[in-house]
């Protein structure tokens, strides 16, 4: 009996020094905070975060907001850059603790990474040739031998996947969110899905191509940072910042400056905290 009272003591003993281990391990901020530097993944998908293609420099609303989160804390920010369908394992890897790319928090994400509390919201629409009368409703996309335009990792795979099953998905790799649109310039593809931000500054700047749900986007979903799954602390701290940014209105006056981003926040609604009466003495 005696034996098994200790056994069973040394199995305790070993799990809560386990624990305490895995626990300290996951202290990802005290590092940061320690080391007073974060790599952080983006992807360029302007206006969030805009990578000029001559000198590599980024800028953007994201970009510019995570570096006013950071130097509260006088942490040097240094950016990896990823894309859609690695920045997952970007962050599984440890090659960067937070990813700012503007991603859709959806369920077969969060199975991957912990997503921060929404920073905007946001929807899809589609890029169609002008004239082609095929296309009026989102039904519509849903025909054989219609050939459409995604993102590898993107979050439309898997709408499309569930809503187009009888279309052809033309799955195309990289982080470049105009990629679906230039297939169908090219005469590739049918159809080319991405973000209705994305869709609409498209047409605008290319002739021969039709917004098809502009003003009005489909399967609107909650746009988040992420990190690693387990990072609860890192996650926390982000979370604190987020809230943050959006009392008195820092993100949306950072958003201002780089003009239209397609995005819609949440606002809160404050009400007196209380009620009426004399206070008590």
């Amino acid at each position: 009996m005696m034996r098994k009272v200790l056994r069973l003591a040394a199995v305790a003993i070993a799990a809560v020094v386990a624990w305490g281990i895995g626990t300290a391990d996951a202290q990802v901020m005290d590092r940061i905070l320690s080391a007073k530097k974060i790599k952080i993944g983006f992807i360029p998908s302007p206006p969030g975060t805009i990578k000029d293609s001559k000198s590599g420099e980024l800028s953007g609303f994201y970009v510019d907001s995570v570096r006013l989160v950071f130097k509260q804390v006088n942490v040097e920010v240094e950016f990896v850059e990823t894309t859609w369908a690695a920045f997952a394992a970007g962050l599984a890897s440890g090659q960067f603790d937070l990813s700012i790319a503007g991603t859709f928090a959806t369920v077969t994400r969060a199975a991957a990474v912990e997503f921060t509390k929404p920073i905007s919201y946001l929807g899809y629409s589609a890029i169609i040739k002008k004239g082609d009368t095929r296309f009026k409703e989102l039904a519509d996309l849903n025909r054989d031998g219609i050939k459409i335009a995604v993102i590898q990792g993107g979050a439309s795979v898997d709408y499309a996947k569930e809503n187009f099953p009888k279309a052809q998905l033309v799955t195309l790799a990289g982080g470049n969110l105009l990629a679906p649109f230039v297939e169908v310039s090219a005469g590739r593809a049918d159809v080319g899905i991405e973000d209705a931000w994305q869709a609409r500054r498209y047409a605008k700047e290319q002739q021969g191509v039709t917004d098809l749900f502009d003003g009005r986007p489909y399967n609107v979903l909650p746009i988040g940072w992420s990190v690693k799954r387990g990072n609860d602390d890192l996650l926390k701290f982000m979370n604190t910042a987020i809230d943050w940014l959006m009392i008195n209105d820092r993100f949306q006056k950072i958003a201002a400056g780089y003009g239209e981003t397609g995005r819609y926040l949440a606002k809160i609604e404050y009400v007196p905290l209380g009620g009426p009466g004399e206070e008590k003495k």
